[in-house]
């Protein structure tokens, strides 16, 4: 199993401070890399793109292999 969340993986992504979830599922399609990036995910149930710049927690679910 990897420790680390790479472009392709499947995660939730919530904002525990507001006590919301943007997506209890979803592709991680970028990761932020530098100041000004945005982390970038694909709601697997909507298909909607998300670009998220703030703090939020990114959760891995573990795929079966």
């Amino acid at each position: 199993m990897t420790t680390q969340i790479k472009i392709g993986d499947t995660v939730t992504v919530s904002f525990h401070t507001t006590k919301y979830t943007l997506s209890s599922e979803a592709e991680v399609l970028g990761i932020p890399c530098s100041t000004g990036d945005s982390w970038r995910f694909k709601d697997i149930k909507t298909g909607y793109i998300h670009y998220v710049s703030e703090g939020c927690t990114v959760t891995l679910i573990p795929q079966l292999r």
